[in-house]
């Protein structure tokens, strides 16, 4: 698995928005106004995609906005509702009007208004409503967005999922919200129980159990429908039927013998669900406990994919130690089937810090070395007895993005990771760009136990590329911000960054300027902009990095 930027650490979020243009927040709005007020369409286009741009600080544009809400062209209403959106509370004179969109004749300006009305909160009153009802919309993308508003709304909007489920239009989709929600439904398990007993319905009922298991211990008072699901001719069904007792849990007991019988079958996979819900029911029973582990393990090498990804995933939810999980391992990596071989180490590194010898031995195999790497990044500092490990595999790895995950693992580990400072210098020179980034990372997270990199470190500060440039500039910062080449190239990127639309580039360039101190004066008035950073973690690191450039 391959992290993403966002995962490797502040640096990547930091440098990953320098270089963009000057925000359009400068624009004339006056002109704007203008533009949206001419006949001219270009101007027009152009004017609504500059004040999208612009959000809440465009709230002089809404009325002009909401009359392009019944223009006849339909790219021009879908854009107006986006840009309404962009601005937020601001545009709440609109929201009537958006409410309007929502039976359009066109799904992306029923798509666009319905997303608005969430960015503006009119307020639950107009809102629900709306939502529930684009549930029965035939667009998948309109359906998604109504969805995603409502289940924001979290356990508030179960009395209305609990109507919804009476339409026969949006009875399904109403089952999907309130599995997002989950325990906090409990208030709807009547009348999704009411689902189960829907003959002729079969993936309603397969959602209504698996609603149940979602919303977990609460819904004991189904158990007696859940056992008649077991035997349920759709085997999805029975299936869901299965999960929704395991989830229950110990108030499931009086469907324990049922459940055995299901286990007489000769279906592996109705084996796994039927051992795992057991588990699930007798927790406290060490007997059942230990025998079902023991069974999963051997079926990681069933020879049915869905079947080896289900034991894997049974093993990662009842965590049964080691002891159960190491020969587990060992039975996987002999596996062909990469995918299963992932499901094991991830169902594995669930064990949290115990797991740590398991997966440094799994570094050992080429195959799963990459996986191995991301799942000890996760352990952060508790990984320190790894950094030997991740040190010869990136020795003999010569693939260049396994190397990166390997050295990310080493940052994410941090100074207790000293001993790879050799390996990051190198690598600051590599050909790849992603490892010479990975490596300066690294470096930057060793702070001061890498003082000794700061030689290779300094020529990247010339670098024509400002992200490499940048990211030399952080590493740097964490190492020795006394450094007075930090003054004269650091402290312009990172003031720069203090603009970015991106609050973790906010929050990191506060601590970079901060680590600087005093010789960082001049960005003083640029930090205290940032104090009232609508994002808490980077204003309070504006204000940290304050104090401590003025010695406070």
């Amino acid at each position: 698995m391959i992290s993403k930027l966002a995962l490797f650490g502040p640096i990547c979020l930091l440098v990953s928005c320098l270089g963009t243009p000057v925000s359009a927040a400068a624009a004339d709005m006056a002109e704007l106004l203008q533009d949206l007020r001419s006949n001219d369409p270009e101007k027009v286009e152009l004017a609504i995609e500059t004040i999208t741009d612009l959000g809440p600080s465009a709230a002089k544009a809404v009325p002009e906005l909401t009359k392009f809400l019944t223009s006849k062209d339909a790219n021009t209403r879908a854009h107006a509702a986006h840009a309404l959106g962009k601005i937020g509370k601001a545009a709440l004179p609109a929201a009537s009007a958006l409410a309007k969109l929502i039976t359009d004749e066109k799904p992306m300006v029923r798509y666009a208004a319905l997303d608005a009305l969430d960015e503006i909160e009119p307020g639950p009153d107009m809102v629900v409503p709306l939502m529930i009802a684009a549930l029965g919309d035939q667009n998948p993308a309109v359906i998604r967005e109504a969805l995603h508003a409502l289940a924001d709304r979290g356990p508030s909007i179960v009395p209305a999922m609990i109507e919804a489920l009476k339409d026969d239009r949006t009875e399904y989709w109403a089952l999907l919200v309130l599995q997002t929600i989950g325990p906090d439904a409990k208030e709807a398990v009547p009348a999704v129980i009411g689902v189960l007993n829907e003959p002729d319905e079969p993936w309603q009922r397969m959602e209504a159990a698996i609603t149940l298991g979602k919303i977990g211990p609460a819904s004991a008072s189904a158990v007696p429908e859940l056992v008649q699901l077991l035997a349920d001719p759709e085997k999805g069904v029975s299936h869901a039927a299965v999960y929704a007792l395991a989830m229950i849990g110990p108030d499931a007991k009086p469907a324990a013998k049922q459940i055995r019988t299901h286990l007489d079958t000769e279906d592996p996979f109705q084996w796994v669900a039927g051992s795992w819900a057991l588990a699930k029911i007798y927790p406290d029973n060490k007997t059942i406990q230990k025998t079902t582990a023991r069974f999963l393990a051997v079926m990681l090498t069933d020879e049915n994919q869905q079947v080896r990804r289900a034991a894997a995933q049974a093993l990662l939810d009842l965590k049964p130690g080691p002891a159960i999980m190491l020969p587990a391992l060992e039975n996987a990596l002999k596996d062909a089937d990469l995918p299963v071989v992932e499901d094991a180490l991830t169902a594995i590194a669930g064990l949290g810090q115990e797991a740590l010898p398991v997966l440094i031995h799994a570094l050992q195999h080429d195959r799963v070395r990459m996986q191995s790497a991301y799942l000890i990044q996760q352990l952060g500092p508790k990984a320190a007895p790894a950094v030997s490990a991740l040190i010869e595999a990136y020795q003999n790895e010569e693939r260049a993005d396994v190397r990166r995950e390997l050295l990310f693992t080493l940052g994410h580990i941090g100074p207790a990771a000293q001993e790879a400072t050799d390996i990051a210098i190198e690598g600051c020179s590599s050909d790849d760009e992603g490892v010479c980034y990975a490596s300066m990372y690294v470096l930057g997270q060793l702070g001061p136990q890498a003082i000794g990199a700061k030689d290779s470190l300094k020529p990247h500060l010339d670098d024509d590329d400002r992200y490499h440039a940048a990211t030399a500039a952080w590493a740097l910062a964490m190492i020795d911000p006394e450094d007075p080449d930090l003054v004269s190239k650091g402290v312009p990127l990172f003031v720069e960054a203090l603009d970015s639309e991106n609050a973790n580039v906010r929050r990191e360039a506060a601590v970079a300027l901060g680590k600087l101190g005093q010789p960082a004066e001049s960005a003083l008035p640029s930090l205290k902009k940032a104090t009232s950073d609508k994002n808490p973690e980077a204003a309070k690191a504006a204000e940290a990095a304050i104090k401590m450039i003025q010695g406070g």
